[in-house]
């Protein structure tokens, strides 16, 4: 059996007792660090102030310590401002959803800066100097001051938390539950704004337009005045979804200034004329590629729309863009217009007359333009142009008939206007009509009234707040909005002027505030008047020639008269039903005496088929009036239709028609 030794450990003296010592303060210190952790967004002032008085005493150890000291101040500066005005996307997605509030960002900037300066001047002045310097005092100064400014802050943001709680909470119980007014819904994406929250609502079942039109319902649901709360598309997502937009206060309250003529974009051919209440630009097209874009403004009174019409013919104005204007109130609408358009009616009868000239110009133009060299966009050399170019060579023509109706109700302006509306806009012409609403009798007493305003609609379609209920789905048909729910006054008594919808560019169903032109005065005695070219003003009559002898009569307080042939006889078939036959009467009453025998000569001397265009051009007369003879001449047996648009003796019908009158027969 081995031999064995057994050793008997004996503890030191005082070892048992400094190792529970050890432990202990090991547990006192986690516990110390475990509430500073959760303490740290309390006491972050203080814990800032310390870490500033031990970075000034360790920088204060080299020569150069200094110079880390403002190194490190200078690169938090940057980072500062970098985190004060830096927002990023990445394609639509939002890197950051809002930049800090400006009060945030200066005391960040001053909490950094001050303190820099602090380390810095302790990193070079030999560090602390507890009892020799100021120091001490001057960090818990700037402890005290900024630990002041984050504690309140801490109390005031606090408080939004329960609140965005308490309305999605409110979703839940009162708009998404069984009987209410969405059932099954819930809200997405909530942000807070500086007007109150914004959400996306996600619908069981339907689509985003069941959500518009239970926004009154649940303006109820959810305690708030129907004013207060928004909804409206989530375009490019899932139609089941629609934005939601309640108000503290509504944003679009505060007046808009009109910033100028220059909202409008001459390469794409759109103004910004106002916003929407998300504070996105609201647009306005006066043309595009394929040529002006005709508008209807609607709006009760007070509604706003005098001061919208200031703002488009100022842009007009500065813009190169010609400006007929008709303000059948005697110009109490627009009177700061009256000198600085290059035409101005303030009768019913002068927009009438003025109506006949603008279709002359459109023929004029028409037979001038299909017979037009122009290049093509693969720089092909064409004759021929189909649409309208701006500027190339001649103006664009807005024609603004102020309170229409006056002027559709008078014989034959109803086919006047629509014949201009279908044709005008390859001419280079503009028909802008405004009234108080979208009645059908607001646009004359004939059958054609229906197709003037589904024709004026096509294109841009302004609602301020109108007068009734029942016509809201006219003005904007397919549109879930209300224009006659707009309020006339702000809770703060001022009024609600320039508030409405707009179908344009944007195609939003959104609220939106137009500019105010607080000076209209000054836009339109501020550069000069556009006029129309040389080749339009020669085909006009005395309605044209003379206005500005009429207004100068009416400036001396005359009455001035338009001349006898401005407004041409209406015939019985112009009084008929058929607005293709009103056209044709109004059409044939201006032809010159002789015209039928001068087309009929030319077609037998001709000895061939040939092109309307090219008759007109040779016999000097207008498209419209070769037109009206050859149709005329057809029922006499005169003439005969070849081909479209080619023409020909009835003994002539057999010979060949050279080529390039093909190119004529528009």
């Amino acid at each position: 059996m081995p031999d064995t030794t057994t050793i008997e450990k004996v503890p030191a003296a005082g070892s048992s007792s400094g190792s529970a010592r050890g432990k202990s303060s090991t547990k006192r210190a986690r516990r110390a660090m475990r509430a500073a952790y959760r303490t740290r967004h309390a006491m972050a002032p203080l814990y800032a102030t310390a870490a500033q008085a031990a970075a000034g005493a360790a920088l204060a150890q080299p020569d150069d310590g200094w110079k880390t000291a403002l190194a490190a101040t200078a690169a938090g500066a940057v980072t500062t401002a970098a985190w004060g005005r830096w927002e990023g996307r990445i394609g639509k997605k939002r890197l950051r959803k809002r930049l800090p509030a400006r009060k945030d960002f200066i005391a960040a900037a001053s909490a950094v800066t001050t303190g820099g300066g602090l380390v810095t001047a302790m990193a070079a002045t030999g560090g602390l100097q507890l009892g020799h310097s100021p120091y001490p005092a001057l960090l818990g100064a700037w402890g005290i001051g900024h630990g002041i400014y984050w504690w309140r802050r801490g109390i005031k943001t606090a408080a939004p938390a329960p609140t965005l709680s308490e309305q999605m909470q409110a979703w839940q119980d009162n708009v998404a539950c069984t009987d209410g007014s969405l059932p099954g819904s819930r809200l997405v994406d909530v942000v807070t704004t500086g007007y109150g929250w914004t959400a996306v609502i996600v619908l069981r079942k339907g689509n985003w337009r069941k959500a518009v039109s239970a926004a009154h319902d649940i303006a109820g649901d959810l305690d708030l005045p129907e004013e207060m709360l928004q909804i409206e598309q989530a375009v490019g997502t899932s139609a089941r979804r629609a934005i939601i937009a309640v108000f503290d206060r509504n944003p679009l309250q505060d007046v808009l200034d009109f910033p100028g003529p220059q909202i409008l974009d001459t390469v794409t051919g759109q103004a910004r004329i106002g916003i929407f209440y998300d504070g996105d630009p609201a647009h306005y097209a006066f043309w595009k590629p394929s040529g002006p874009v005709h508008s209807v403004i609607y709006g009760a009174t007070d509604g706003g729309k005098s001061r919208f019409l200031d703002m488009l013919l100022g842009t007009e104005r500065h813009n190169g863009i010609v400006s007929f204007v008709c303000d059948p109130q005697g110009g109490q609408s627009l009177p700061r217009w009256r000198e600085a358009v290059d035409w101005y009616e303030d009768t019913a009868q002068g927009g009438l007359a003025m109506l006949h000239e603008v279709r002359k110009i459109m023929y004029e133009r028409s037979a001038r333009y299909s017979m037009m060299w122009f290049t093509d966009h693969k720089g092909r050399r064409l004759r021929g142009r189909d649409h309208f170019v701006v500027n190339d060579p001649d103006p664009l023509i807005s024609v603004t008939i102020d309170e229409a109706h006056r002027v559709l109700n008078l014989p034959g302006a109803p086919a006047l206007v629509l014949e201009i509306i279908q044709m005008a806009r390859k001419c280079g012409i503009k028909i802008r009509l405004v009234f108080q609403g979208p009645k059908a009798n607001m646009y004359g007493s004939g059958p054609e009234s229906t197709d003037i305003r589904e024709q004026a609609q096509s294109g841009n379609t302004v609602m301020f707040r109108t007068a009734s209920t029942l016509t809201d789905s006219i003005g904007l048909p397919g549109w879930d909005i209300n224009p006659s729910q707009l309020p006339m006054y702000w809770p703060d008594k001022t009024t609600t002027a320039g508030l409405g919808y707009i179908k344009g560019p944007d195609n939003r169903q959104a609220m939106m505030r137009a500019y105010f032109d607080r000076d209209p005065a000054h836009w339109a005695t501020t550069g000069s008047t556009p006029t129309i070219e040389a080749q339009a003003a020669a085909c006009t009559g005395k309605a044209y020639t003379e206005r500005l002898d009429r207004l100068a009569a009416r400036l001396r307080g005359e009455t001035p008269t338009l001349s006898d042939d401005a407004i041409p006889p209406v015939t019985a078939s112009a009084l008929s039903a058929d607005p293709v036959a009103q056209a044709a009467a109004a059409i044939e009453a201006e032809a010159p005496a002789g015209t039928d025998d001068t087309v009929a000569a030319f077609l037998a001397e001709r000895a061939r088929p040939v092109g309307r265009n090219t008759i007109a051009q040779e016999t000097g007369l207008t498209v419209s009036a070769v037109k009206n003879a050859l149709t005329r001449l057809k029922r006499a047996g005169l003439a005969v239709d070849v081909d479209r648009g080619i023409w020909a003796h009835p003994d002539h019908t057999d010979a060949p028609a050279d080529s390039p009158e093909l190119a004529d027969a528009a």
